[in-house]
């Protein structure tokens, strides 16, 4: 039991305050011998918030921000397998100290929620309620707060330290040192691209994530050892595979670089007089130093899911009347946030010190078959492997299944799964990838063995869904950007508040989710890129590019693949519209007015021809057959639906089936009729 004394007093209702909870010395110094959370700081509440809006029988939420502070003992199995953690700077108990930002938007009357933890995985330190989940049901312009209806405290804490001062998602994790004192410091290679419409294009700022050469959400990382920058290098080549091209040290520096000159010295910023393009892929390969124990970021998130959900004392932020009401817990995490989960999962981190379980249920989105960059020497979390950009990450091979396989390239045998179940720690997982993490994130090798010649079903805690005919996010605005096609705009958010609530039903009702939804090798829908039979659409170029995977040699640097080392990637394959066969298909894609993949090129000047980020592709139908160009294989609008009213019918049932199959709720159905109703598409009514 941690007692403790609260400082402040509320000063009006709904007026943020400033609640400091602080440990009495005594009391709280066995649970810190051994690490976990010793403080939780609440900077502010406002409540209600939401402008006092009252969702059904919940009532009204309350919104918390502040810090988790925490210790994590470097000898506890639970955290010896923390990069550099016995390097890091260690308190009187031995203890390496921790603090990350927390958010928790609450129930003002917690008796009233369902008693489950929604845990957010911010991504790059942002808020995910206010951005990835908010059209999931956050009170937002654009969302109608879905999971505050459902009684869920929501919940948000740091884990990275590579991100900007301005992102709102922080953490505060010690530098690593040598034992004497001194400086780590390791020779690194660092990618980058430059993107659009940079500010100075003689400029790049290093980072801990490659990113497009702005840094825009990074912290300046890892600086470079003065008396090591004449040894640096610079490289470029077009795409992963091209031919490297060295830049003489003479025509770049490290320097600021006002006005595209050289500048002053600087350990934190690389200037080409010259300018970057955007037609290449840079490699900088330079000695940094002071590196962050980035790998606390499993240990802080553990330990802070845990504290809320077990601990009883008024240190707890969610307990009401010496009681805490959470039973269960569920996490999600999209993209970079998705792969975090994996490797939290992967790592051992769903087990707490006590030997307890961490998440019961678990939704990694759009994350592929990849895990991160997460608990390494020199980690840099941001990065993410693609078709075209960094091809040589650490972290992002064998094992990609859950489930526990033998991998004939390495020999060895492991599985996402492997440690949770010695521990008996396995939460029930859903994880859901949009159809571009096929073509950039080797989503197939998540469920095929490692060769991709037979399928591997998912365990039985496992469910997998394809979001078919989806880029990774659907694109708001279909504007190609440095893309050669527009982009690819079908949605899959109303799946996904589904498989929200099918989650938390899963975990706490023990209510089976739908079944699984995905392309197999036995049954045709999941092909080598090379036999997708794309239609002949009028001005598209199928090339079948896609993200290969090779073990990567890091013994050289850049990286390089291991020549014969190649995994069997697969993809979805098409109907004769080109939208995927398998996986759960959107209302819109059961009434296709488009043909939406899950990759595109680049065009003229940003690596034209080669696979263009994360983004998919969009293919509207001609509206008549006057209309439709005669190579054109695909019918029209009117071919297909003859009258608006035949399209809102033919719309109205694909989303029934929806409805029917546990992949939508009914006030999303109701709402998707209305809209196709509404819809405009130039068909006669």
């Amino acid at each position: 039991m941690i007692i403790v004394r609260i400082a402040g007093r509320f000063r009006s209702a709904g007026m943020a305050l400033a609640v400091v909870l602080a440990v009495v010395a005594d009391a709280g110094y066995a649970q810190a011998q051994e690490g976990g959370i010793t403080r939780i700081v609440i900077d502010s509440r406002e409540s209600p918030a939401f402008g006092g809006q009252v969702f059904g029988e919940v009532g009204q939420y309350e919104i918390l921000r502040g810090r988790a502070v925490g210790e994590a003992d470097p000898e506890h199995r639970g955290n010896t397998g923390i990069v550099y953690i016995d390097k890091a700077p260690q308190n009187a108990r031995g203890n390496v100290e921790y603090d990350v930002d927390l958010v928790i938007v609450k129930p003002v009357d917690m008796e009233r929620g369902n008693q489950t933890l929604f845990y957010g995985v911010t991504n790059r330190g942002g808020e995910p309620f206010d951005t990835d989940l908010s059209r999931a049901g956050v009170p937002t312009p654009d969302a109608d707060g879905l999971l505050m209806r459902h009684g869920f405290t929501l919940v948000i804490s740091g884990w990275h330290a590579d991100v900007a001062p301005q992102r709102p998602i922080r953490v505060r994790f010690p530098v690593a040192r040598n034992v004497d004192g001194s400086p780590i410091r390791k020779w690194i290679p660092n990618e980058f691209v430059m993107g659009a419409g940079v500010g100075d294009p003689t400029a790049y700022t290093l980072s801990g994530g490659g990113g497009t050469g702005t840094s825009s959400d990074l912290d300046d990382f890892y600086p470079a050892v003065e008396e090591s920058m004449a040894g640096a290098v610079l490289l470029r080549r077009q795409g992963a595979h091209g031919r490297a091209e060295i830049i003489p040290r003479d025509e770049w520096s490290f320097a600021n670089c006002p006005d595209g000159g050289k500048g002053t010295p600087s350990n934190k910023h690389i200037c080409l007089p010259a300018g970057f393009s955007t037609d290449f892929i840079y490699h900088l390969i330079y000695e940094a130093q002071d590196p962050n124990v980035q790998g606390l970021g499993f240990a802080a998130t553990r330990d802070v899911v845990s504290f809320l959900r077990h601990d009883a004392s008024d240190e707890n932020p969610l307990v009401t009347g010496g009681r805490n009401p959470i039973r269960w817990t569920t996490a999600v995490g999209n993209s970079q946030s998705g792969r975090f989960l994996r490797t939290l999962l992967y790592e051992g981190f769903n087990e707490d010190i006590d030997g307890r379980i961490v998440f019961d249920g678990m939704m990694p989105h759009i994350a592929g078959g990849r895990r991160g960059f997460f608990n390494h020497e020199f980690a840099q979390t941001t990065r993410w492997s693609r078709a075209n950009e960094e091809h040589f990450q650490p972290n992002d091979g064998f094992p990609f299944t859950y489930e526990v396989l033998t991998d004939p390239i390495t020999g060895k045998t492991d599985g996402l799964l492997a440690r949770c179940r010695q521990s008996d720690t396995c939460p029930k997982i859903m994880q859901s990838d949009d159809a571009a993490e096929f073509w950039q994130a080797r989503a197939s090798l998540n469920y095929t063995d490692p060769l991709g010649k037979r399928d591997v079903p998912p365990p039985e805690n496992v469910r997998y869904y394809l979001h078919s005919s989806t880029q990774h996010g659907p694109a708001s605005d279909t504007d190609p950007g440095i893309c050669q096609h527009l982009k690819n705009p079908n949605r899959n958010q109303e799946t996904l508040r589904a498989l929200y609530i099918a989650l938390r039903d899963w975990v706490a009702e023990g209510k089976e989710p739908p079944p699984s939804r995905y392309p197999r090798l036995s049954d045709g829908t999941l092909v080598p890129a090379d036999e997708v039979r794309f239609p002949n659409v009028p001005g598209v170029r199928y090339t079948a590019r896609h993200n290969h995977k090779l073990v990567n040699d890091f013994s050289v640097l850049p990286p390089r693949h291991v020549p014969g080392t190649e995994y069997g990637v697969m993809v979805p394959q098409v109907d004769e519209d080109g939208n995927d066969i398998a996986g759960v298909r959107s209302s819109g894609l059961r009434t296709p007015t488009a043909t939406y993949t899950g990759w595109n090129l680049r065009a003229e000047g940003h690596m034209e021809g080669l696979t263009c980020h994360a983004d998919g592709s969009y293919f509207p139908f001609a509206t008549t057959p006057a209309e439709r160009r005669g190579d054109d294989p695909r019918p029209s609008l009117e071919e297909r639906y003859g009258t608006h009213a035949g399209y809102v019918e033919a719309f109205r049932e694909g989303a029934a089936e929806l409805l029917r199959e546990g992949f939508l709720l009914q006030e999303d159905y109701d709402r998707l009729v209305a809209e196709a109703e509404q819809k405009d598409l130039g068909l006669p009514r």
